[in-house]
């Protein structure tokens, strides 16, 4: 049976502390990240929530919550579209 990967052929690369909390310090801001895209959705639907609730009570108010939901879809909309651009959030997602 031959072997399917020769390991002798490549060095491994060299890792140091640094690297390792540089990677860790990486992943640790893309999790945050994501938990706070997620927080972001959902205060989102609790606005449009608050909105349908009070939409025969208060009109005003619910006209108020949902442009609130709307302006701020729009702005993380618009963050979104600048951390794909520079590159910053990964889409692969490896917790």
């Amino acid at each position: 049976m031959t072997p399917s990967y020769d390991f002798e052929r490549f060095d491994p690369p060299a890792l140091d502390e640094r690297m390792l909390r540089r990677e860790l310090e990486r992943q640790e801001a893309r999790r945050n990240t994501i938990l706070l895209a997620i927080a972001g959705a959902l205060f989102q639907a609790l606005f449009v929530l608050f909105g349908l609730m009070y939409l025969e009570i208060i009109p005003v108010l619910a006209l108020g919550c949902f442009c609130f939901a709307i302006i701020s879809t729009a702005g993380s909309g618009a963050v979104a579209i600048v951390f794909v651009q520079k590159g910053e959030v990964n889409c692969g997602f490896s917790f």
